[in-house]
């Protein structure tokens, strides 16, 4: 018995040890290609080499493998109606291999991958099949690519923020070279980086298609759901229904932008202060509470062996709660 536990004790190190390297190693490629894509620009691009690598063929492979799901899928009509939301996440050079129902396809992979995990944990320590916990990984599995694409959401929707009165610039300055709308946003699309090119790109092939400029910057309003597009949106809406110099209104919108991005700029700056205190009063609980358990793992034993221990548990955690809210009340009235 005690050679059975050493067995599945060094099995265990070794698949931690074996996705500890994995980890490292998409780290280490995600870190080089960042490294690539900064230097390019500076160096003379070798001559190309037009065979696969091993990387790529495992990556088409998959693909290939999710368009074989993708009828499948298609047929329940609640996956279709979902995967519209997946949309706006499909960049404009993907837009030939990706569609939006291979994002709830690819939930389901992850989702049978951490079921699987389940079982073999479950295989390896000797423990009873519990149907709670592998349904329970099975949600997390589900979800986990939800809560990836919500904040890279955020982050991709604060750099179009940031390019925004960039690219209103760049567009009128075309248009005062005469430029129509379409050149407009296709030299937008050359010029800006991304991720606010990619979406101009999909404006552009908007137009291409013959949809109005009123339907292309607010499906660009609703993608990138910020106030700034929304105000864009509405400006040129107004403008189409009610005529005017296209300059003169876009002109306007760069001053506009202009301010607000100044104001924002001295907001931040003023309220730096208080948000290092904020975020130091937040830690310091967590991190005082992570010292007496470190230094003694008996002192919280109490809180999770009786009723009484979880009701107390449960009053800290709303407590701790109302603390959070208060302090981030506090940073919103210093700011203001």
């Amino acid at each position: 018995m005690i050679m059975n536990n050493r067995i599945m004790l060094l099995l265990e190190i070794i698949l931690v040890i074996f996705i500890i390297f994995v980890v490292i190693l998409m780290l280490k490629i995600y870190s080089s290609s960042k490294k690539i894509k900064r230097i390019s620009a500076y160096s003379i691009e070798p001559v190309k080499d037009n065979s696969i690598s091993f990387s790529d063929r495992v990556v088409n492979k998959y693909l290939s493998f999710v368009r074989n799901l993708r009828p499948y899928i298609k047929k329940v009509n609640y996956f279709k109606i979902r995967s519209k939301k997946y949309d706006k996440y499909i960049k404009y050079k993907q837009r030939d291999k990706i569609e939006a129902i291979d994002f709830i396809i690819n939930k389901f992979i992850i989702a049978m991958v951490f079921l699987l995990l389940a079982i073999f944990s479950q295989i390896f320590n000797y423990r009873g099949f519990g149907m709670i916990r592998y349904l329970l990984n099975f949600f997390v599995g589900y979800y986990l690519l939800d809560i990836y694409y919500y904040f890279y959401y955020k982050r991709q929707t604060k750099l179009v923020e940031n390019e925004l009165l960039r690219a209103v610039i760049v567009m009128n300055n075309a248009f005062k070279a005469g430029k129509s709308t379409m050149q407009a946003l296709k030299i937008a699309s050359e010029e800006l980086p991304e991720p606010i090119s990619d979406e101009f790109k999909k404006m552009y092939l908007d137009m291409k298609f013959g949809l109005s400029v009123d339907t292309v910057f607010d499906r660009f309003a609703k993608r990138v759901n910020l106030e700034e597009a929304v105000y864009l949106s509405s400006s040129l809406t107004i403008l189409n229904k009610t005529g005017g110099n296209i300059v003169e209104v876009f002109s306007s919108i760069e001053r506009t932008l202009f301010d607000k991005k100044k104001l924002n700029e001295e907001l931040k700056n003023i309220s730096s202060a208080p948000k290092m205190v904020v975020y130091t009063l937040f830690f310091v609980p967590i991190v005082f509470t992570l010292l007496i358990y470190i230094l003694n793992r008996d002192y919280f034993k109490p809180l999770f062996s009786s009723m009484l221990g979880y009701i107390i548990l449960s009053i800290i955690v709303i407590m701790f709660s109302i603390y959070v809210f208060l302090l981030r009340r506090i940073l919103r009235i210093e700011v203001q």
